[in-house]
């Protein structure tokens, strides 16, 4: 009976240790896993940094070339409007020239 008792003693207290180490290496793994989600959270932020800095490097630049064509519009407009005010008198006096011309026939 004492060996029975010794047996019995002894698989209560294996049970009792594997119960510590699958409690132990569940702790491990909710642990690891909590490591892992803050690596990942951290490495999705650094991304997110990342694109959101070039998008934005993107969109000053696209600024810069819009604000670039419009001075470039600007100054070739103001360009040909010199050249259309230059030429304007004598265009005007040809037109009526050739008008009167044509009706005088």
């Amino acid at each position: 009976m004492d060996i029975l008792q010794q047996i019995i003693s002894m698989d209560k207290a294996a049970a009792a240790r594997a119960e510590q180490a699958i409690e132990r290496e569940r702790k491990l793994l909710d642990e690891s896993g909590e490591e892992s989600a803050r690596e990942n959270d951290a490495l999705v932020s650094a991304e997110r940094e990342k694109s959101e800095k070039f998008c934005r490097e993107k969109e000053q630049a696209l600024e810069k070339r819009l604000r670039e064509a419009k001075q470039l519009e600007e100054e070739q407009c103001g360009r040909l409007d010199e050249i259309f005010n230059a030429g304007r008198e004598k265009w005007k006096a040809e037109i009526i020239k050739r008008i009167t011309e044509i009706a005088e026939g």
